[in-house]
């Protein structure tokens, strides 16, 4: 029962909401006040949830509960259970690009502060499968589609706004 619960706040990590809050609650901070951090975290908030939608349309996956029933699949009371549109996970994506994004714009020589990031966004990957909402593919490829399109996004933003500078 406590790993429940704290499944269930990893999870949250990778909503839409918490990223959303997170981002925007950075910008209290002035070092986060820049064209970079504000074009390319408003991009990953717009392009990422439209990825997310338009993937889990067109896969049509069905979830483990869906496809297993809840007498099989670990579940708990408070979430409501999902049963299709499984494929890719859009709470990995999400924890995946948002702890990207923090790792690149709170860079610093503390390697213990990467690991940190790295082990929440797993953490958030894991707690979807423990919580019967996904299957390890649907966090696999929710995992690599967050980083891989948090990357692009900043490198084109970067390259843009540099070469606009230039």
């Amino acid at each position: 029962m406590f790993f429940d619960y704290v499944m269930t706040v990893l999870s949250a990590f990778g909503r839409g909401e918490s990223v959303a809050i997170i981002f925007l609650s950075l910008l209290i901070f002035k070092k986060f006040r820049n064209k970079i951090y504000i074009i390319s975290t408003l991009s990953f908030g717009v392009i990422v949830p439209l990825l997310v939608y338009f993937s889990k349309l067109f896969f049509e996956r069905v979830r483990p509960i869906g496809m297993y029933g809840e007498e099989i699949v670990h579940s708990v009371s408070w979430l409501s259970d999902l049963v299709n549109h499984s494929f890719p996970s859009g709470h990995s994506m999400g924890a995946f690009g948002l702890f990207l994004y923090l790792n690149h714009f709170t860079s610093s020589k503390n390697h213990l502060i990467s690991i940190f990031y790295f082990a929440m966004a797993l953490g958030c990957g894991y707690s979807r499968i423990y919580l019967g909402q996904h299957y390890f593919s649907d966090v696999l490829a929710g995992s690599i589609f967050g980083v891989m399109f948090g990357l692009f996004i900043l490198w084109g933003i970067e390259f843009f706004y540099k070469k606009k500078q230039n």
